[in-house]
């Protein structure tokens, strides 16, 4: 048991990882990248630890539990209910699912409404991460250039006005954040 076993979608959970991400998506490549992203709600998590002390402190007490192997892993989590929520150094917590992928047999996600998260909806990721790398500066923007952002890039439908955004502008200030 070790890191390279934890399935973990850091685009979909983890603000640090989309914040570099960020960084080399461009509007060519964000929507083969949003793909991941799927069509549900998901927790971000925003908090200090990155994805190498999150994956060490998982596999910790996983460790810490006698478990070593795939098999008593799927034990584990078959004895529990099918999964396993654990609190991490800072409080977030996490749910632990069986994997999917060969080899990558933990599955890990924030829980919902864990400390130093956020919940979203994939639309709302979407539209922000699709603002934030068509607008210059991650600048709030206006109506018509969110729509058309929605339109052309994400084929999604527009918004009636941008009194209803206000879960979008939080989702953005918090992916801009250091």
């Amino acid at each position: 048991m070790n890191a390279a076993n934890i399935l973990f979608n850091a685009l979909k959970h983890h603000r640090g990882y989309i914040h570099a991400e960020l960084e080399s998506i461009t509007l060519d490549t964000l929507p083969e990248r949003l793909k991941v992203l799927g069509n549900s709600q998901m927790d971000i998590y925003y908090g200090a630890l990155d994805l190498p002390a999150i994956f060490e402190e998982v596999t910790d007490q996983i460790l810490d539990l006698g478990i070593y192997h795939e098999s008593a892993y799927l034990n584990w989590l078959k004895n529990n209910r099918g999964f396993v929520e654990i609190t991490l150094s800072d409080t977030s917590r996490w749910v632990l699912l069986p994997g999917t992928e060969p080899g990558r047999f933990v599955h890990l996600h924030p829980a919902r409404y864990s400390p130093h998260s956020m919940r979203v909806k994939a639309t709302v990721l979407k539209t922000a991460l699709a603002c934030l790398v068509a607008l210059p500066g991650g600048s709030l923007p206006g109506l018509s250039a969110l729509n058309k952002i929605r339109k052309d890039i994400l084929a999604l439908s527009p918004v009636k006005d941008l009194d209803s955004c206000e879960h979008l502008w939080e989702v953005m200030r918090m992916l801009k954040a250091d």
